[in-house]
C-alpha cells in the first residue's frame, strides 16, 4: 500500500472516531455505537474511503487483546470465590442454556452442526466493553446490577478462552474420519503444550523482570514491557494454532496476583480504549449495508428474537436464585445484546468455511443492531426500576435481601463528600461496597443513580448487620462527628476484632484516640489537606510531578512530622496512629 494513502486512512479514521464519539456522547449514547457508525460511514458499504479494511481490522484485534488482558488482570482466586454463585452458577447456566437454544434454532434453519454451534455460542455472549462502559457512565458498577452483570460477563469471558481454541480445530476436517480426529488430537495437544509452557514460563520470569524494571523507575520501559508481554504471549499462542486474544488473556492472568496489577491497568487503559474503538470501526466497515437493506425485515425479527430469548433466559435464571424481579429484568435487558466476541468467533469460522459468508453478514447485522438498542433497553429498565422503588420503601428486610450476596465488600459509614470520594475510588476498581447515611437527600440522590446507599444511623447494630458487616473486609468511617466515629470504631472492634477499620480523623489527636480504641488506619483530614495544598504550591514553582510525589510520600511516612504538625496537641500519644495500612509499612 502507498505510504501516503495509509497515513491518510489513519488520519481519516481518527478524525471520524473523534467526531462520532463527541456526537454520540452529546446524545448520551455509548461511544462504542459512535465507532460502529463511523466504520459504517467510511467502509466499503458507505463512502468507501478506506481501501485496506484488513489492516484496520488487525489493529482493532489488538484492542480486543487489550480487553482480554484487562479481564485476566481482574481475575483472582479471592474474587472468584466471593462471586462463585453468580459466576459459576448464574453465569454458567446463562451461557450453556442460551448457547444450546440458539444452536438448536440455527441448526433447525439449515446451518451445519459446526456452524450452528459457533453461531449459537457466539450469540450467547454479551458485549463486555459496551456493558461495562454503560455501567461506568451510569455509576452502577458497584450496585447489585453491576455486580450481577459483571459476574455473568466474567463467566462469558472465561468461556471465550476454550471457544477461541475450539474454532480453529473445527476446520481441521470435514468428514469425521480417523484422519480428522488425529488432526484434531494433534492440534489439541499442541495447544495444551503451548499453554502449559506459557503459564509455567510466565510465572517464573514475569514477576522478576517487572521488579527489575520497576526498581529503575522507568515508566516508558514499564509500559513497553507490558505491551511486549501482551503481544509476545499473543504471538506464542498464535504459533500454537490458537488466538492472539487467548494469549493476552493468559498474560493478564499471570500478572493478576502481582503487586504491579494496578499500575499495569492504569498504563494500558488509554491504549485499550483507542484500540477497542478501532475494533468497532473495523466491525462497522465489515457490515454489508446492501445485505442489511435487502434483508432488513429478517434482521429486525432476528434482533428482536435474540434480545427476547437472552432477556427471558437470564431474567428467569436470576429469579431462580431469588434475585428481585426488577433487578432480574434489568440484568436481562442489560446483557441481551450480542457482543464483540461474536464478531471474532463467527468471523474466524467464516474464514475456515464453517460458517457461510451470507450467514456471517446476517449475524454481523443482528449483533450490531442489538448493540445499538442496548443503551435504550438499559434506560427503559432503569425507568421501570425507579418507578417501582418510589412506590416501595427500602426496609431492613429488603436491605438484607439486596446485600445478601456480598462478601469481602467495603462498608462506608457516611456518604457525604468524603464517603462519595471513597465510593468513586472503589467503583473505579470494581470493588463492591455498601454505604449508610442519615441524610435523606444524600441517600435519595445516590439511589436515583443506582448506588448501594441506605438510609439510617450507622450506630444502629441492626443496620450494620443488615448490610453484612460481619462478612465485610473493611469498614470505612467517614463521619464528620469525632465522638460518633470513636464510639463506632470501638463498638465494631469489640464485636468484630478481625475487621479492618479505616477512619477519618479530625486531627492528629483524634487519630491517636481512634488508634487506642483499635482503628487500623486513621487519617487526619486537616493534615492530608495541608499536604495536598503544599503539593500544589510546589508544582507552581515548576517542580516536576515525580519530585512532588516523592516529597509528599516522605512526609506521609514521617509520622513524627505528622504528629508534631498539630501544634494544639498537648503531648505525644501512647500509640501513634497508622496513617497507612500496617501491611504496607515495610514497603513505605
Amino acid at each position: 500500500m502507498d505510504d501516503n494513502r495509509f497515513l491518510f486512512e489513519i488520519v481519516l479514521l481518527l478524525s471520524v472516531a473523534i467526531v462520532a464519539v463527541l456526537v454520540f456522547r452529546r446524545l448520551r449514547v455509548s461511544p462504542m455505537l459512535g465507532y460502529l457508525a463511523g466504520g459504517l460511514l467510511v467502509g466499503p458499504s458507505g463512502l468507501a474511503l478506506i481501501a485496506d479494511v484488513e489492516m484496520i481490522e488487525l489493529v482493532g484485534q489488538l484492542g480486543v487483546a487489550m480487553l482480554m488482558f484487562s479481564i485476566g488482570l481482574e481475575l483472582s482466586v479471592k474474587r472468584l470465590r466471593l462471586m462463585r454463585l453468580e459466576v459459576f452458577g448464574l453465569g454458567t447456566a446463562q451461557f450453556v442454556l442460551t448457547a444450546a437454544i440458539l444452536t438448536a434454532i440455527v441448526y433447525a434453519i439449515g446451518v451445519s452442526a459446526r456452524g450452528a454451534f459457533v453461531i449459537g455460542a457466539g450469540l450467547a455472549l454479551s458485549s463486555t466493553a459496551m456493558v461495562l462502559q454503560l455501567l461506568s457512565e451510569r455509576r452502577e458498577i458497584a450496585s447489585r446490577l453491576g455486580r450481577v452483570s459483571f459476574a455473568v460477563l466474567l463467566l462469558q469471558d472465561l468461556a471465550v478462552v476454550p471457544l477461541l481454541a475450539v474454532v480453529p480445530i473445527l476446520g481441521t476436517g470435514s468428514g469425521g474420519g480417523a484422519g480428522d480426529w488425529t488432526a484434531i488430537a494433534f492440534a489439541t495437544g499442541k495447544a495444551v503444550l503451548a499453554l502449559v509452557l506459557i503459564m509455567v514460563g510466565g510465572r517464573l520470569l514475569l514477576q522478576p523482570i517487572y521488579r527489575i524494571v520497576a526498581r529503575d523507575h522507568g515508566s516508558e520501559v514499564f509500559i513497553a514491557l507490558t505491551l511486549l508481554v501482551v503481544l509476545g504471549t499473543g504471538w506464542a499462542t498464535a504459533q500454537a494454532g490458537l488466538s492472539l486474544t487467548l494469549g493476552a488473556f493468559l498474560a493478564g492472568l499471570l500478572l493478576a496476583e502481582t503487586e504491579f496489577r494496578l499500575q499495569i491497568e492504569a498504563d494500558i487503559k488509554p491504549f485499550r480504549g483507542l484500540l477497542m474503538g478501532l475494533f468497532f470501526m473495523a466491525i462497522g466497515m465489515q457490515v454489508d449495508l446492501g445485505v442489511a437493506a435487502g434483508n432488513w425485515w429478517l434482521i429486525l425479527l432476528l434482533t428482536i428474537g435474540l434480545i427476547g430469548i437472552k432477556t427471558g433466559i437470564l431474567c428467569g435464571l436470576c429469579r431462580l436464585i431469588k434475585l428481585p424481579w426488577m433487578l432480574s429484568l434489568r440484568t436481562g435487558l442489560m446483557l441481551s445484546q450480542g457482543g464483540e466476541f461474536a464478531f471474532i468467533l463467527i468471523g474466524a469460522a467464516a474464514v475456515i468455511g464453517v460458517v457461510p459468508e451470507p450467514i456471517r453478514q446476517i449475524c454481523l447485522a443482528v449483533v450490531s443492531a442489538s448493540m445499538i438498542l442496548t443503551p435504550f433497553l438499559a434506560i427503559a429498565g432503569k425507568a421501570l426500576a425507579d418507578r417501582l422503588e418510589r412506590s416501595t420503601p427500602v426496609g431492613l428486610a429488603a436491605m438484607e435481601k439486596e446485600t445478601g450476596d456480598l462478601g469481602g465488600h467495603v462498608v462506608i459509614a457516611g456518604f457525604g463528600r468524603v464517603g462519595r470520594i471513597v465510593a468513586r475510588l472503589l467503583e473505579s476498581q470494581r470493588i463492591p461496597y455498601v454505604a449508610i447515611d442519615h441524610d435523606a437527600g444524600n441517600v435519595r440522590e445516590a439511589r436515583s443513580h443506582g448506588l448501594p446507599v441506605y438510609y439510617g444511623l450507622v450506630q444502629r447494630r441492626d443496620l450494620l448487620w443488615g448490610v453484612g458487616i460481619e462478612r465485610a473486609s473493611i469498614l470505612v468511617v467517614t463521619l464528620n462527628d469525632p465522638e460518633t466515629t470513636l464510639r463506632l470504631a470501638a463498638s465494631i472492634k469489640a464485636r468484630l476484632p478481625e475487621l479492618t477499620v479505616v477512619a477519618r480523623a479530625r486531627d492528629s489527636r483524634h487519630a491517636a484516640e481512634l488508634a487506642k480504641v483499635g482503628a487500623d488506619v486513621a487519617v487526619p483530614e486537616t493534615l492530608e489537606a495541608s499536604l495536598v495544598l503544599g503539593g500544589a504550591v510546589l508544582k507552581h514553582f515548576d517542580i516536576g510531578p515525580g519530585e512532588v510525589e516523592a516529597a509528599l510520600g516522605a512526609l506521609r511516612a514521617d509520622r513524627g512530622f505528622l504528629l508534631d504538625a498539630d501544634w494544639s496537641r498537648p503531648g505525644r500519644p501512647e500509640r501513634e496512629p497508622d496513617l497507612i495500612p500496617r501491611s504496607a509499612d515495610k514497603d513505605s
